[in-house]
């Protein structure tokens, strides 16, 4: 692993020009410091962010990044869709590029992120993946968990198949319709962006929706978006201030005031109160359609979601690449929760980011779905 990073095309010094002034860029700095390369410069598409600085760093374009250090550093994409990065750089003459996970690789140490692993560690779990292959339901989910684990292991761009397109993620147009009644619950509401994308696929046609999102500064964005919908619309649709996990106790959570806001084990800047789904929305809701985008809590919500799905048989779409683990842990869990669910593996991104799971009852199957083992 060490040796792929070391075999990239480096420039042989330690100073790095860091693509991307988002939330990846801003997190690495400190780590890259403490695993003793020299950050020189930021990079970003974004003009707006030109002549600034980042703790002592001078964000500038690209153009000038690379006028000024093409021979002198490596250009580290710290950005987890890096693809189309990396095919600008490589048009622009870029001599060094090194993509976020190789970086991981070569210095785990020192980066703390759940979202990746070493190669040994998915190895070490490899007798875990066959029970969730054989799981799902049709041959492209499984061409896509086996591409994504060999992706993971050897970090093979080419074995990924073609990703399908993002408006599409969480409402698998190939799998399953909404329906004009349907009740939505939102585990992970951020400021209302998937309750855009339904509001647009449903034309507007639901009973009801149910947001939960826990960050303060989040519910603020999603109050502001309610408020611009129409009254009869925004009426129907119920926030409730609560992390949804396992069980009803009280979490640290990491509030951000961002799409990465989460809960943690213990280093959280706040205290929330978590909900199981089943308590939060109790026995009187009928939920049809559940969708969890939660930052790496997915595996104890759906335990906790376990007697809404067995009562309701509701779809659920699982946000699957927060950890590693969850490709081959998620399908088992959601199996249990209800075990006629058929188990579909989509992915919206170029790269093993975006994917998730659904469960999908069969009679909300649409008819030209080929489904696998029930």
């Amino acid at each position: 692993m060490k040796d792929a990073y070391e075999r990239a095309e480096l420039s042989g010094s330690r100073k790095v020009v860091i693509f991307g002034v988002g939330q990846l860029g801003r997190f690495l700095l400190p780590p890259v410091r403490a695993a003793g390369l020299e950050p020189v410069a930021y990079c970003d598409n974004n003009s707006r962010h030109w002549e600034a600085e980042i703790e002592g760093v001078p964000v500038i374009s690209p153009t000038d990044a690379l006028r000024l250090y093409n021979y002198r550093a490596s250009f580290l994409i710290a950005i987890y869709n890096a693809t189309p990065v990396y095919r600008q750089l490589s048009e622009l003459g870029c001599r060094h590029i090194v993509r976020y996970p190789l970086l991981f690789w070569k210095y785990s140490d020192f980066i703390p992120d759940g979202r990746l692993a070493l190669p040994q560690r998915i190895l070490e779990q490899a007798a875990e993946m066959r029970p969730a292959y054989e799981l799902l339901s049709d041959e492209e989910s499984r061409e896509e968990f086996c591409a994504q684990i060999r992706w993971r292991c050897l970090l093979d761009y080419e074995c990924l198949p073609q990703p399908h397109p993002p408006g599409d993620m969480y409402f698998p147009a190939d799998l399953v319709s909404l329906l004009p009644e349907e009740v939505f619950i939102d585990c992970g509401a951020f400021d209302g962006d998937t309750i855009r994308s339904y509001l647009a696929k449903a034309d507007g046609r639901f009973r009801h929706i149910y947001a939960f999102e826990p960050d303060a500064a989040n519910l603020r964005s999603l109050g502001s978006y309610l408020m611009s919908l129409a009254p009869d619309t925004a009426s129907r649709i119920t926030v409730l201030p609560f992390a949804i996990g396992e069980r009803d106790e009280t979490v640290r959570f990491d509030a951000e005031g961002s799409v990465g806001s989460r809960v943690v084990a213990s280093k959280g800047n706040i205290a929330v109160e978590c909900r199981s789904l089943a308590s939060a929305i109790g026995d009187d809701v009928n939920a049809t359609f559940i969708k969890m985008d939660i930052e790496g809590a997915e595996a104890g919500a759906i335990a906790g979601a376990a007697k809404t799905a067995a009562r309701c048989r509701p779809v659920i779409a699982a946000c699957a690449y927060h950890y590693p683990e969850h490709l081959w842990i998620l399908p088992k869990l959601l199996k249990a929760a209800s075990p006629s669910y058929r188990i579909y593996l989509r992915r919206y991104a170029e790269e093993c980011w975006e994917t998730v799971y659904y469960a999908v009852p069969p009679e909300r199957l649409r008819a030209d779905t080929t489904s696998g083992p029930s």
